[in-house]
């Protein structure tokens, strides 16, 4: 495989659908925002700071959590969400975008909880719409490190280096740990940053249906 130029990676990344979507509900929120009656105030920028500093944590959380979900069993019966599902399908084809870039109808489904959020919190579409463009624009942040990481992109700065490893082995080590992105740190702090060479290479890796369930998810 050719080693994709940080360039040829940007052509690519915004000829998916995802990020045009993504881009365009920012934006939209952003001009609903600034036609509001009420300027941009004090509360607007901590909306900003509260979701710059909770969405890393989140990335770990729903990565691990809900990403890593097993199916519930209930008698004969057995449910798995779709997007568990499809976690499956990026683990066994970590180099396939169709199964890297998040679907369409999650980023929509995501995007109308973002704004009833808001306007739950502040009973206001100003604020609301201030909520979800920076959800938006976050979102588009995790997309862009996530498709980087599995793309020939050779990581050039110590930062990224390092989200790209932690990604990677991940990916072809254990899935049991390193479930960060954009602060790739947060592995550390929350005990799932182990040393690769403190950890045996997981025979479910790339097939988590055997998962051995004694194991973390």
């Amino acid at each position: 495989m050719r080693t994709l130029t940080f360039r040829g990676a940007v052509t690519q990344f915004v000829g998916f659908r995802s990020p045009k979507l993504l881009l365009f509900i920012s934006l939209s929120a952003l001009a609903v925002r600034l036609v509001a009656p009420s300027p941009l105030d004090s509360l607007d920028a901590a909306i900003a700071f509260g979701i710059l500093m909770y969405w890393p944590v989140q990335e770990w959380w729903m990565h691990r959590w809900l990403l890593h979900m097993r199916a519930i069993k209930l008698g004969n019966y057995s449910f798995e969400p779709a997007f568990a599902k499809d976690h499956k399908l990026h683990h066994r084809y970590p180099d396939k975008m169709e199964f890297t870039l998040l679907p369409m109808a999650q980023i929509i489904r995501a995007g109308v909880f973002y704004f009833a959020l808001g306007y739950l919190l502040f009973q206001s579409i100003a604020y609301a719409s201030t909520l979800l463009c920076i959800a938006a624009l976050m979102t588009l942040v995790y997309e862009w490190t996530h498709y980087l990481t599995h793309t020939s992109y050779k990581p050039r700065s110590t930062y990224y280096r390092k989200i790209w490893k932690l990604h990677r082995w991940h990916h072809y080590k254990s899935e049991h740990y390193w479930f960060s992105f954009t602060v790739p740190y947060i592995d550390g702090w929350l005990g799932t940053g182990p040393s690769p060479k403190n950890v045996e290479k997981s025979k479910s890796v790339r097939d988590l249906d055997l998962a051995d369930d004694s194991l973390p998810a």
